[in-house]
């Protein structure tokens, strides 16, 4: 078994955990271990809590009152209480750390010191006191908070030097079966009916200087007895008396932190000055240099924790209670790395200097050593010869060996090393056949004297490795696999060439028709009657790493990579297409460098030194399966927390589920999950995250499970998830949906028809006020006074000048006809009938005026419709309201320029008497000139609506001031390109 230790780096079973390793603080004050089976590290820096894959962590900035946390417990509601050190109180429940701002009765559990203790009655009120004070805070089921000062109690010391002590200082206290309170203090034992009562006294035999309750919930006394000065440890017993309780051991110090008694019946005992103990049966086994030792705890997979307020954590694996390990110290602090069978009993070992022989757990050193090469392989060919030394270099042989029990050392006759260099040497079955090889040359050894006579064979190609098969012949891996008989003739080996081109880094003969192959370190394959098998595609998990060494015995098989140890139970069981069981030890080594099956333990060589484990613990599959827990649920990547433990999400929302599980071991662990509601088979994922999508309406139960390789699937957690259906897919939408596009669709056809029936007025407007612009062109009045021009013409024999008239005359008619079939027409035939009418006005008022129509050189008058007899109205006003009344000569002008792409401006201006002075002379019949220009502002605002555009008619004068001040009149009328022609 273990003999006491100071270097627990050095000693696979035992892992530190520090800052490098996650803890917030090497200053552990205390490990708790909660209902669920989370590790609490309570630290000067806030606290962690451990699932034994990551740490959460609770500090100020998270809701802490204080970074510095004393200690922690969990009362039965399921809170987390932890003791600060400024004297309060925070608890985490619910997710939530719950501190005096959020939870105002914390205030009133504040005090001058920390507490130190809690009990919990039956009626769970949690009473909360001191180690040194007489104030008690009593909390209960309603959350109100009661302070109780325990009675002044004075007890002589039985010392004339010494005043009499209070003895209200409380170690332990609960409530007995009578409902009474026991108090279990330094000076003796007493027991009240309520905390404002008396105290009765008990027993005042034994002092206590401590009772520690342990992560089990058993406790512990440290007591010493009347008239004594020895402290001892007792297991303690409400119903037993004192002095009929056999003490456990006597304490190792007087400052005993934590007391531990594991599920073995192993009692560990932490102490602040003097490290961590283990006794059994009352005697000390083991002994840890721990400085400041502080709690130990026991999780649930039997993993032993202890705090130190200097270094961190110590982790102790279970396999510590049946496993005999070897430290350097043993071995001049030095690594082992290489092991050999000397018989069934003895197993040979080299930390690379020297040579040692392990017989009955005592070390004998072989005298021989050789400091210019390091040792890295043994071979032993019988009992008192053995080859020895580095490969690759010049080995030795050491004969006539002989053990020296008085000097616990070996003895040798004589020492031949190699004039060669060779590498690996290796034998046969029969060992009457000694082999090794050189790059390009297999080389046999003479098994009568070694190195005096070596056979060589070249093969012309790099030679990997060397063994001996099944059939006991010598096999060589190199770029082709061969066979090399007794008579050194060379064969094919066919069933070999998917190795080729591949290192063998290690072979084993499973049995007398099956071998192994380590592939390079990253498979391992079986050859079985020719056929080649994969085991590693077998295991139910990769193994990682890359596989260093191999050991077989009775149908296990032993796997090491640099690291970690791995059990495959039956590998043979592939030939017969059957489960093969693999599963991973839980130790954590260094780095491995050799393994061996011998005596019924597998012997570990590593940096850390030897260990001798009992093959048949390693065979025991992981008891402990891994506790599956739900870390975080993120909808949209959004947090989401659970009401009532069920998820509420739309059908078109995403779902992540992260999780992870509470696992103390090294182990890798599976996850599988099923949705309940869509399919009954669970799915395995080597993620620890599910992400769920495009779900349909409905309820589903999202259940997980976990194991380790090897192990039982645990109980399975799960959460409800409820999925409804967005409002796109709610079935009265559509109803809705339905409704509301019939009615749209009802309403623009409504509204079409009502457009289609206002066009239609429309036009039918613009056509009866086109046909009365015509008419008030084509006036009688007009009619009549050049029906007079004409006769007048011939009354006073001008012919000539008749006819000219009278053609312009039919003309303007019939332009005026042709203006009517068309709602716009060209701007050029538009000035022309202008010009027409204009003519015939200035013939028959014999000249009273001139006139000028000017258009703008950007219009392309031949390409630009206008709306037709729109300025004949304007050009008429100008004549027979400005001109005909003036007493001299007027003139009109009409200018034309554009605006933009869709409306031009036209100003017909003249210099005629004004609008004023047109009133004084208007007359009945001139009607028809104002009802023209009222026909042609309702034209203009049709047809600025027709065709999206604002049309404008304004009056100004035009020599402002003048006793004629004229007027100018300003048109802004719509356009379009294109051809004139028939209405559409």
């Amino acid at each position: 078994m273990f003999a006491c230790s100071h270097l627990m780096a050095q000693n696979p079973f035992i892992q530190r955990i520090t800052t490098s390793e996650g803890l917030p603080s090497n200053s552990v004050h205390k490990i708790f271990q909660d209902s669920r089976n989370f590790l609490w590290f309570a630290t000067d820096a806030g606290v962690a809590r451990f699932d034994g894959l990551k740490f959460d962590y609770f500090r100020q900035q998270d809701g802490l009152s204080s970074n510095d946390v004393k200690d922690i417990k969990e009362d039965s509601f399921g809170r987390i209480w932890f003791f600060l050190a400024d004297a309060s109180f925070n608890f985490y429940f619910g997710n939530t750390i719950h501190n005096e701002n959020n939870t105002p009765f914390l205030k009133d559990l504040k005090s001058s010191d920390y507490f130190q203790r809690i009990y919990e009655d039956k009626n769970h009120s949690l009473y909360f006191y001191f180690h040194n004070q007489m104030l008690l805070f009593c909390l209960n089921p309603l959350n109100t908070v009661t302070q109780f000062m325990l009675p002044d109690v004075k007890v002589d010391r039985r010392s004339k030097r010494k005043a009499p002590i209070n003895a209200m200082a409380v170690r332990y206290m609960y409530m007995n079966d009578n409902n009474e309170f026991i108090l279990y203090t330094k000076s003796g034992c007493y027991k009240m009916k309520s905390l404002t009562d008396s105290a009765t006294l008990i027993s005042d035999a034994f002092g206590f200087r401590d009772i520690i309750t342990s992560s089990d919930q058993r406790k512990f006394v440290i007591l010493k007895a009347k008239d004594t000065t020895k402290y001892e440890i007792k297991r303690f017993n409400h119903e037993i008396a004192f002095d009929s309780i056999k003490a456990l051991v006597p304490t190792p110090s007087n400052y005993v932190s934590s007391i531990l008694e594991d599920h073995t019946g192993l009692l560990w005992v932490s102490t602040f000055d003097k490290g961590a103990y283990c006794f059994r049966d009352g005697k000390e086994i083991f002994h840890l240099a721990i400085k400041d030792a502080e709690s130990i705890v026991q999780d649930h997979e039997n993993n032993i924790w202890i705090g130190s307020m200097k270094e961190g954590v110590y982790k102790i694996s279970p396999y510590f209670h049946f496993i005999q390990h070897f430290d350097n110290s043993v071995f001049d602090n030095s690594a082992i790395y290489a092991l050999c069978r000397y018989d069934s009993l003895r197993t040979w070992c080299t930390n690379g200097k020297a040579i040692y022989l392990n017989s009955k757990n005592l070390f004998y050193k072989l005298d021989f050593q050789k400091t210019e090469n390091s040792i890295n392989q043994i071979l032993q060919i019988n009992p008192k010869t053995l080859i020895t030394g580095e490969i690759n270099k010049l080995p030795f042989v050491i004969q006539g060996m002989r053990i020296d029990e008085a000097r616990k050392s070996i003895s040798y006759d004589k020492v031949v090393q190699s004039k060669y260099t060779l590498d690996r040497i290796i034998y046969n079955k029969s060992r009457d056949q000694i082999s090794s090889f050189k790059p390009t040359n297999v080389i046999w050894l003479s098994t009568a004297d070694y190195f005096a006579h070596l056979k060589y064979k070249e093969l012309k190609t790099r030679i990997f490795n060397t063994y001996y098969n099944a059939d006991n012949e010598l096999v060589v891996n190199a770029k082709i696999n061969i066979i090399i008989g007794r008579d050194e003739k060379i064969k094919a080996y066919p069933e070999l060439k998917p190795f080729n081109h591949k290192i063998i880094s290690e072979h084993l003969n499973l049995s007398d028709k099956t071998e192994l192959f380590n592939i390079e370190g990253d498979s391992l394959f079986l050859l079985n009657n020719k056929k080649i098998y994969n085991l590693s595609a077998a295991f139910e998990q990769p193994i990682d790493l890359q596989i260093k060494h191999l050991a077989y015995n009775d149908s296990t098989l032993f796997i090491a990579t640099s690291k970690n140890l791995f059990i495959c139970k039956k590998p043979l069981n592939l030939l017969e297409n059957k489960p093969v069981v693999t599963h991973m030890v839980n130790i954590n080594f260094r780095s491995i460098h050799d393994i061996l099956i011998n005596n019924d333990n597998l012997l570990v060589a590593s940096d850390e030194g030897l260990s001798v484990i009992p093959y048949i613990y390693l065979l025991r599959p992981p008891t402990f399966t891994p506790i599956p827990y739900f870390q975080s649920i993120r909808i949209n990547d959004v947090e989401c927390l659970a009401d009532n433990n069920v998820v509420k999400l739309k059908t078109n929302q995403r779902i992540n589920i992260k999780f992870s599980c509470i696992n103390y071991s090294i182990s890798p662990i599976i996850y599988s999950y099923k949705l309940g509601g869509t399919k009954d088979d669970w799915t395995e994922v080597k993620e620890s995250n599910v992400v769920l999508q495009n779900l349909s309406t409905g309820k589903y139960s999202f259940e997980l499970r976990a194991r380790k390789p090897g192990s039982r699937w645990s109980e399975a957690v799960s959460i409800d998830i409820e999925a409804t259906a967005t409002i796109w897919q709610h079935p009265l939408l559509y109803f809705v949906l339905i409704l509301l596009f019939t009615g749209i669709a009802v309403m623009l056809i409504i509204k079409r028809k009502n457009q289609e029936l206002k066009r239609r007025l429309m036009e039918n407007q613009i056509i009866q006020l086109e046909q009365k612009s015509l008419q008030a062109m084509m006036n009688p009045h007009f009619i009549f006074n050049t029906l007079g021009s004409i006769q007048n013409y011939l009354l006073h024999n001008k012919p000539y000048e008749a006819g000219i008239y009278l053609s312009k005359f039919a003309r303007l008619i019939r332009q005026n006809f042709n203006a009517l079939d068309t709602p716009m027409i060209n701007l050029e035939e538009e000035v022309d009938r202008l010009k027409n009418y204009l003519e015939l006005e200035r013939l028959r008022t014999t000249e009273k005026f001139d006139y000028t129509i000017n258009i703008d050189e950007t219009i392309e008058s031949d390409d630009v419709l206008i709306p037709s007899m729109i300025i004949q109205p304007f050009a008429e006003n100008a004549v027979w309201h400005g001109i005909a009344n003036l007493e001299g000569k007027g003139e009109i002008n009409i200018n034309i320029r554009m605006i933009d792409d869709k409306s031009l401006e036209i100003k017909v201006s003249d210099t005629g008497i004004g609008i004023k002075n047109a009133a004084k002379f208007s007359t009945k019949s001139d009607h028809h000139l104002q009802l023209g220009m009222n026909i042609t502002w309702k034209r203009l605002n049709l047809l600025s609506q027709k065709y999206k555009v604002k049309s404008d008619i304004s009056f100004a004068e035009n020599t402002p001031g003048l006793p004629n001040p004229g007027l100018i009149v300003t048109i802004v009328v719509p356009f379009i390109y294109g051809k004139s022609g028939e209405r559409d």
